[in-house]
C-alpha cells in the first residue's frame, strides 16, 4: 500500500478537525494538526515551541518558515510513514509549495485536497452558540446540544459573533489563492459541510477512495 497525503481545507466551524480525525482512522494514516504540533512543542519547551509561544502570546501569526519547519519535523515521525491527513496546513500557496517540495523529495505528492464548504451564517450559528461548562470542561451548543440548567457556562472570546465574522473574512482573504493552487493541480474536491457528520465522512471516504485507493 502506498502513501496518501490529504490536505483538509474549510472555514472555521466547518468540521475539518472532526473529519480529519475520522478520515485518518478509516484510512489508517496519521492526523497531522498544526494546532496540536504548536501545543506539543510549547508543552515540551522545544526551541521552536518557545518561538511559537512568544508569537502567539503577542497576538502575532506564526511565520511560514517556523510552521513549515514544524510540519516537516512532524511528517518525519514514525506514525506518518503511511501518509497523513493535514489539518490546518498549508494555509497559503507558499506553505503549499513547501509541502509539495517536502513530499517530492520522498517521491510523493498531495493526492486530494478536500474543501469543506459551509455558508457563513451556518458557521456563525455553529461557533457563536458554543459554550463551555467551567466546572466540567464539557462543550455544549445552546441550540444543537443544550447544556444542563445548572451548568456554569462561558463563551470563548473568539466565538463571539463579531470575532467569528472577522475570522471568516480573514479566512476567505487567505484561502482563495490556496484553493486556486490545488484546483490547478487537479486535486481540489468540494464537499457540502452542512451534511450530517456521518454523511460527510462517507462522502469524503468515497471520493478519497476513488482518487487514492483505486
Amino acid at each position: 500500500m502506498g502513501k496518501y497525503y490529504l490536505v483538509m481545507i474549510g472555514p472555521p466551524g466547518a468540521g475539518k478537525g472532526t473529519q480529519s480525525t475520522r478520515l485518518a482512522k478509516r484510512l489508517g494514516i496519521a492526523h497531522v494538526s498544526t494546532g496540536d504540533i504548536f501545543r506539543d512543542n510549547i508543552r515540551n519547551e522545544t526551541d521552536l515551541g518557545k518561538s511559537v509561544k512568544v508569537l502567539l502570546e503577542s497576538g502575532k501569526l506564526v511565520p511560514d518558515k517556523v510552521t513549515i519547519a514544524l510540519v516537516k519535523e512532524r511528517l518525519q515521525e514514525s506514525d506518518c510513514q503511511g501518509g497523513a491527513v493535514l489539518d490546518g496546513f498549508p494555509r497559503t500557496p507558499a506553505q503549499a509549495a513547501a509541502l509539495d517540495y517536502m513530499l517530492e523529495q520522498q517521491g510523493f505528492c498531495v493526492n486530494v485536497a478536500p474543501y469543506i464548504s459551509v455558508e457563513d451564517e451556518v458557521v456563525v450559528e455553529r461557533l457563536s452558540g458554543r459554550r463551555t461548562d467551567l466546572r466540567t470542561g464539557k462543550t455544549y451548543h445552546i441550540t444543537f446540544d443544550p447544556p444542563p440548567e445548572d451548568a456554569d457556562l462561558e463563551q470563548r472570546e473568539d466565538d463571539s459573533e463579531d470575532i467569528v465574522r472577522h475570522r471568516l473574512a480573514e479566512y476567505y482573504e487567505n484561502t482563495t489563492q490556496l484553493l486556486n493552487y490545488y484546483k490547478q493541480r487537479g486535486v481540489l474536491m468540494q464537499f457540502d459541510g452542512e451534511l450530517s457528520i456521518d454523511d460527510l465522512t462517507e462522502a469524503l471516504m468515497l471520493a478519497v477512495g476513488e482518487r487514492t485507493l483505486a
